[in-house]
């Protein structure tokens, strides 16, 4: 039986963004921090399942993580049971950051609708309505049913006892 990396399904690597591969994968780590889709302590995918699930050079990818481990947001363990995993000490300081970026894109919305003229009311009719809109179609899990099937211990696990067939 042959299981896959669930891990790297969360990867979106858009090789026609213009945007460079290593710096997608840097971004969306991140993002998965703050998000809390990553927790303190989790493993990566190795350099080569990532490479070999988005057809992306194996020195992107490691481009990639070595960025990361310099910014500090994760770290790597060698040997059999090794692998880069997320730093511990930067999870909440990463969400903080990204809910401050988030909220001066909220200043910049506020900003763009008062030099067009609108009125709060107005501006807040407008916001309510978009987020009326992408959350019907877009629902948030409740965060005691977030749940990736199974944890990625278990996933090594049964990938380390598993044959291949």
């Amino acid at each position: 039986m042959v299981i896959e990396s669930f891990m790297a399904i969360w990867f979106d690597i858009d090789a026609k963004s213009g945007v460079p591969i290593f710096k997608q994968i840097i971004e969306q780590v991140k993002r998965a921090i703050a998000t809390g889709m990553l927790k303190p302590d989790e493993q990566l995918p190795t350099v080569r399942e990532l490479a070999e699930e988005h057809s992306v050079n194996p020195n992107t990818i490691a481009k990639a993580y070595q960025n990361l481990e310099v910014m500090g947001l994760v770290y790597t363990r060698p040997g059999v049971r090794g692998g880069t995993f997320i730093a511990r000490e930067v999870v909440a300081s990463v969400r903080a950051v990204e809910l401050e970026r988030f909220q001066e894109e909220v200043r910049k919305v506020v900003r763009s609708g008062y030099n067009l003229g609108l009125e709060q009311a107005d501006l807040h009719g407008r916001f309510q309505r978009e987020l009326d809109e992408w959350y019907s179609n877009h629902p948030l899990p409740a965060p005691a049913t977030i749940d990736l099937t199974h944890s990625l211990a278990e996933h090594n696990a049964k990938k380390l006892y598993s044959t291949k067939e």
